[in-house]
């Protein structure tokens, strides 16, 4: 069919492939084909095909022009190269699609699943793709995952223009290589080097003033604002000293329940409700019954026990007992673990049984105590 536009050149492009869209297009218009006339008035357009007229929005444009000439949406013949198209019926090396200005398709390589966008050229109704390649060249240790592919590193593949997914240890990489023009894209994944990868259990993250506490089982692992990680069995450990250490002078029940660090010194609950400290100030008192309530303040912990005891802890150094309360509620810390941490030095992952440490300052010494 002919086209007759008569409005602004910002609409023209997108009004002559909707209408290529449907139909081939002849301008100046053939005589021998009938035309479609479109003029824009302020706001709206004014299409009139063999006799017929209607008014549209641009946003309903397209809608108008296909209900007036009445004809289907095109075809185009599409053939994979090195590759496969991916359907809901499954995988084939060519078939048709609706033709469009820009076709999404998805294109199987290796097994890995790329959604690559092409533009088809006009007038012609068979076309091969990707026309291109990407060699894409990743760099790390171990392996990575490529749009959900796993795959050992180092490696090389070669990849559609399309938008890629990298996953490496807890870092996610979203590359968008649609309008890449060179031959290789190189990724280096080894700026995050492994340092320790701990098989355990996590059960608490403690995050304190000096470093993060992560208690598990059958290992814990101490990770400081300044120094190397340490890996040890322990129900508590800092910088400041060990449970462990200090439960052989006097012994300590239960798991810790309450830790919080002021002025270098800190402050620890465990479990069957005793108090104790690590570090510049030296506090302990057995509270006789578990904790049922801990309340913290800027100047004092408030500690109220099943044994509806109140204790009054004062950062100042000392330890008042405040008489019985009656009100019973559970109120203790939340100390769940998160999958990702982040220190100056360190990004810690936890996952699947498995506490990763990651490296993100070159300066660290490799080395980790044990």
């Amino acid at each position: 069919m002919g086209l007759v536009y008569d409005g602004p050149a910002s609409f023209f492009n997108d009004i002559f492939y909707l209408v290529y869209k449907y139909a081939d297009v002849s301008i100046p218009p053939d005589p021998n084909y009938p035309t479609l006339k479109i003029k824009y008035e302020t706001g709206y357009f004014d299409i009139e095909y063999r006799g017929q007229k209607e008014s549209a929005s641009f946003e309903n444009i397209e809608q108008v022009i296909q209900n007036l000439i009445n004809e289907y949406q095109k075809s185009i013949f599409v053939i994979a190269e090195n590759s496969l198209i991916v359907t809901p019926d499954g995988t084939q090396t060519s078939g048709f699609l609706p033709w469009d200005k820009q076709i999404t398709v998805d294109l199987m390589v290796n097994n890995i699943i790329y959604t690559h966008e092409f533009t088809p050229p006009l007038g012609e109704f068979i076309v091969n793709i990707p026309t291109r390649w990407i060699d894409l060249e990743i760099t790390g240790s171990k392996s990575a995952k490529v749009n959900g592919v796993e795959l050992d590193l180092p490696i090389k593949i070669s990849v559609p223009p399309s938008k890629i997914i990298i996953e490496y240890g807890f870092e996610k990489l979203e590359l968008d290589l649609t309008h890449f023009n060179d031959r290789l894209y190189s990724v280096d994944l080894q700026r995050q080097d492994l340092y320790k990868s701990v098989e355990t259990k996590i059960k608490k993250a403690f995050e304190l003033e000096s470093g993060i506490y992560f208690y598990g089982l059958p290992l814990s692992v101490w990770i400081p604002k300044k120094g190397e990680p340490v890996v040890i069995k322990s129900r508590f450990y800092c910088d400041y000293g060990d449970m462990e250490e200090k439960s052989r002078t006097y012994y300590i029940d239960g798991e810790i329940v309450f830790a919080y660090e002021k002025e270098k010194t800190v402050y620890l609950i465990s479990s069957s409700g005793h108090f104790f400290t690590l570090g510049n100030k030296t506090l302990n008192k057995d509270l006789g019954r578990a904790p049922l309530s801990i309340v913290l303040t800027s100047n004092y912990i408030q500690v109220t026990t099943f044994g509806l005891e109140n204790y009054k802890i004062d950062f100042s150094g000392g330890i008042y007992k405040e008489g019985n309360v009656y009100n019973i509620l559970l109120d203790l810390p939340d100390y769940s673990v998160k999958e990702l941490y982040k220190t100056q030095d360190y990004t810690i992952e936890i996952k699947d049984n498995i506490i990763n440490i990651y490296n993100t300052n070159q300066e660290v010494t490799q080395k980790v105590v044990e």
